[in-house]
């Protein structure tokens, strides 16, 4: 789960990490509503500058001219609106940061993420952060692993600020700082936790300048302070239907169904299982000239309550022709299991699916799995096809882009 960057700096802040004087409006009408206004003006008359910030997960706001800076109250209010009518990646602005320009003397870059290979934090250092960080690498850029995976012990941060140049007061104010960032990167399961850039005003304070945290989506059911976050991978990167398929898995581990899920330009919903497999069906759908309207997967043994939910979502898009359930041969997923939370989806979908629907899947229980699918298909007037492991996957994905030709002629 990626978060905005207002709602990591709150992370930030509840671990003693200084961020500037802030205020968030998320709608237009918020800041020209009268009480509201005359909060903005007060911040205004006490900060002085401000920085105004769309909230969005991506970067480059500035180079795109989507980050105003004004000192005068009249004309921050002309800036707010024109952020409002541009957008980002296609998609509208509907949050804003309003903070106090501060005062910058430098700019450092401090990133902590989890490196999967070793299988612990990486802490990443330089003193050349800023916008160019963005597009690449930091200079002078400095690595370390604490000797303990949870612990970042007082004299390995304070080792930190010395490998890049700190030294005396200096040394000592940047070691807290890490240690507080660590801290912070441990106790939300953080799987990225960066600051860039983290600003040195001209009086010495260091702040949080930006905030782009990650949280691993496997903890968020224990960490309540997320149980209601609902502003993250926003319609900057995610469209309503393909939030909806991530929240499928975030408080139910059984089994994968919604976290990944891509929609696409096509008009055949695409229901796979087993991550090799799901992209070669997705190739030989394409070869046989047939359109995807999304990408997804559902593997692991997920339930049917989490089946019906995804099915639902994939089969919510408008103008589908067709529908097509592939996967291997499964070893361990109840084939029955899955099928009964497809076929229960199938039920509720609206307006109900008159185009051909082509199931391809094999392993534990697939003959009642089908048996039930025919039962399902005669009593609710569904097209359903229906292949075993006799059939190769690439050739149901064949069959299913031929049927949907046929469906398009006769419609």
């Amino acid at each position: 789960m990626k978060l905005l960057e207002y709602k990591g700096k709150e992370l930030l802040e509840k671990s003693g990490i200084k961020i500037p004087p802030a205020i968030v409006t998320n709608n237009k009408s918020y800041i020209n509503l009268s009480y509201h206004k005359e909060n903005y003006r007060q911040f205004f008359v006490d900060n002085k500058k401000i920085i105004i910030k769309p909230q969005v997960i991506g970067g480059n706001r500035k180079k795109l001219g989507l980050i105003g800076t004004s000192d005068d109250y009249a004309t921050s209010l002309e800036l707010i609106d024109q952020l409002y009518d541009k957008e980002y990646n296609n998609q509208p602005i509907d949050t804003l940061l309003i903070e106090k320009k501060l005062e910058i003397d430098k700019e450092y870059f401090l990133a902590i993420v989890y490196d999967t290979v070793k299988r612990q934090p990486m802490i990443l250092f330089s003193k050349n952060g800023g916008i160019n960080a963005e597009d690449e690498a930091p200079k002078d850029l400095t690595i370390f692993y604490p000797r303990k995976v949870d612990v970042l012990h007082d004299f390995e941060a304070r080792e930190i600020a010395r490998q890049v140049g700190f030294k005396g007061a200096e040394k000592i104010q940047l070691a807290g700082l890490i240690k507080k960032v660590f801290n912070c990167f441990i106790k939300y399961d953080c799987t990225a936790c960066e600051i860039n850039p983290i600003i040195k005003t001209k009086d010495d304070v260091l702040y949080a300048g930006d905030a782009k945290i990650t949280i691993d989506d496997n903890a968020i059911a224990r960490q309540e302070i997320f149980h209601d976050v609902t502003d993250t991978e926003e319609k900057s990167v995610l469209n309503q239907r393909e939030l909806e398929a991530r929240r499928i898995d975030i408080h139910d581990h059984r089994g994968v169904a919604g976290k990944t899920f891509v929609d696409l330009d096509g008009d055949i919903a695409v229901l796979a299982s087993g991550g090799g497999a799901s992209l070669t069906c997705m190739d030989a759908l394409i070869q046989a000239g047939g359109a995807p309207a999304n990408y997804t997967e559902y593997s692991g043994n997920p339930s049917a309550e989490k089946v019906k939910k995804l099915t639902e979502v994939t089969l919510s898009k408008e103008g589908l022709n067709g529908c097509l359930v592939i996967g291997g041969t499964a070893n361990f997923t109840d084939i029955f299991e899955t099928l009964s939370g497809f076929a229960e989806g199938l039920k509720v979908v609206k307006p109900k699916p008159n185009y051909p629907i082509v199931v391809r899947r094999a392993g534990p229980n697939d003959e009642k799995a089908f048996a039930m699918l025919k039962k399902l298909a005669a009593e609710n007037d569904f097209d359903i096809s229906l292949y075993g492991e006799e059939t190769p996957m690439t050739l149901a994905a064949k069959l299913m882009a031929e049927k949907v030709k046929e469906h398009k002629l006769h419609k």
